[in-house]
């Protein structure tokens, strides 16, 4: 993982956190419902010209709500929060790809919300030099409010779990490089007629598999890969070279004939070596990698040759 990546100074501290959603539902005093008026009234179509996206929206993304939530009431309109779920997931996400995949191309609309949700202590924005050149790369997060707010999100699955806060800056790159990686198999996932259903990412994996193993410490070493096998085959992931293989992403899904599955996937950088690689392909999992193009780093498919070729930033 690349090491190297400077944070702008912030005047807002750090968080980092996780959860679960809980199963008590979240509680929506009633709100405002119309579309915002200034939206609506300056949108109107002249005659003979093309209606867009941007200038007219659906108006449910419109609609707002007014959230209570240990004690505070927050304003949101349904796309914020549907910003705010899927931040959550992935902890960290760029916002040139919030743009892509989740408004369209619509950067007015996009950066209007962001500004909303940080001006209501919901979500931190940062911007980090990454690369050789020193690019800028803008990531959000929520903060522990915003996490607040989706950990009860009933459209959200259960065991769906959710983070605040930003990690190692050496480490958000490729990070927010995941949240690229599963658009590219999402799609695919879905062009077959998948449901996509929860995202796993390493950090509960590692979580879930370090706390059991760490009991099997002083078992004696026959016993302790007794139980690495055991454990392993339990969330269902291979050994290699006598490890548990953790991918950097999990997406579950279903089938078009409604069975469970899922996919594991990994994103390499440069500094993989190729024993590394190696190790990856022969657990099976679905690598991706970075490849350099104009405007900075994007996660592509690149096939599972990607173990002998060289990446580059």
């Amino acid at each position: 993982m690349s090491r190297g990546y400077d944070f702008e100074p912030d005047s807002e501290r750090e968080q980092v956190a996780e959860s679960h959603r809980p199963v008590k539902p979240l509680t929506l005093p009633k709100g405002r419902t119309a579309p915002d008026t200034d939206i609506s009234t300056r949108n109107r179509q002249r005659p003979g010209r093309r209606q867009d996206s941007e200038r007219f929206p659906d108006s449910r993304i419109y609609a707002r709500r007014e959230i209570r939530v240990h004690g505070k009431t927050y304003d949101l309109s349904s796309r914020e929060r549907d910003t705010l779920r899927e931040i959550g997931r992935f902890r960290t996400i760029a916002t040139d790809d919030l743009l892509k995949h989740r408004y369209s191309g619509m950067a007015s609309a996009m950066n209007k919300e962001i500004y909303r949700l940080q001006q209501q202590g919901l979500l931190l924005r940062r911007s980090i030099s990454v690369g050789k050149n020193r690019d800028t790369l803008v990531i959000v997060a929520l903060t522990k409010e915003g996490l607040n707010i989706v950990r009860r999100d009933e459209q959200l699955p259960e065991n769906q779990a959710i983070y605040a806060g930003f990690v190692k800056p050496a480490e958000v790159p490729h990070d927010a490089a995941i949240y690229q990686m599963y658009q590219s198999e999402a799609a695919q996932i879905e062009a077959k007629g998948g449901k996509i259903r929860r995202i796993v990412l390493d950090y509960e994996l590692k979580k879930n598999i370090y706390s059991k193993l760490a009991k099997e410490r002083e078992s004696g070493a026959l016993e302790y890969a007794r139980r690495q096998k055991e454990i392993a085959a339990e969330h269902h992931l291979p050994m290699v070279d006598g490890r548990i293989a953790l991918p950097d992403l999990r997406i579950e899904y279903e089938t078009p004939e409604g069975e469970l599955d899922h996919v594991d996937l990994e994103l390499a950088t440069e500094h993989y070596h190729r024993g590394h690689m190696d190790a990856k392909a022969r657990a099976g999992f679905k690598m991706y990698g970075f490849v350099s193009t104009s405007r900075g780093r994007r996660a592509q498919w690149e096939g599972r040759e990607l173990s002998t070729i060289v990446l580059s930033l």
